[in-house]
C-alpha cells in the first residue's frame, strides 16, 4: 500500500513575522499553587505526609491528570500567534490550573482522615478543614 500527499501553498507567507510573534511567548511560564504562608506549609505537609500524616498529592495528582488538557487548552491560542495575534499565557492558563487543584481536592480519593481528626474538624473530607488552603490557591507568572 502506498500513501501519497500533496499540497500547494499560494499567497505570500510572513515566516519571519511568525517566528517573531512565537518568539514573543517563549519562555512565558505560570505556576498554580500555593506561595509563602502557613498554608503553603500545610499544603507541603499534605503534599507528601508527615510523620504522623499520610501523603494527600493534590498538587501531583492535577499534575498528572490535567498536563495534556492544558497543553491542548492552551493550543489554539499558540496558533492564534502564529496568525498574527499575542498571547499572555498567565491570565489564560493560570485560571484553569487554580480550577483544576481545586477540583482535584474536590474529587477526594485521598488517604481516609483519622477518627479523631474526623471528630475535630466535624467531618470526614480530608485537605478541608478551615478553608484558608484551599482559599491560598492562587496563580502566578513565572517558574515555581
Amino acid at each position: 500500500m502506498e500513501v501519497s500527499i500533496e499540497t500547494e501553498v499560494s499567497g505570500e507567507i510572513d515566516f519571519k513575522g511568525m517566528i517573531s510573534r512565537l518568539k514573543s511567548i517563549d519562555g512565558q511560564e505560570v505556576s498554580a499553587g500555593l506561595f509563602g504562608g502557613f498554608a503553603a506549609k500545610k499544603a507541603m505537609w499534605n503534599e507528601y505526609g508527615t510523620a504522623n500524616m499520610p501523603a494527600r498529592p493534590f498538587l501531583r495528582n492535577t499534575l498528572y491528570e490535567h498536563e495534556r488538557e492544558w497543553g491542548v487548552f492552551i493550543g489554539p491560542k499558540i496558533t492564534a500567534v502564529i496568525d498574527g495575534g499575542s498571547f499572555d499565557i498567565g491570565p489564560v492558563l493560570g485560571p484553569k490550573m487554580v480550577s483544576s487543584i481545586k477540583s482535584t481536592i474536590d474529587a477526594g480519593g485521598f488517604a481516609p482522615l483519622a477518627p479523631a481528626t474526623i471528630a475535630k474538624k466535624g467531618h470526614s473530607k480530608p485537605l478541608i478543614d478551615t478553608g484558608d488552603m484551599y482559599g491560598s490557591i492562587t496563580w502566578r507568572k513565572g517558574g515555581g
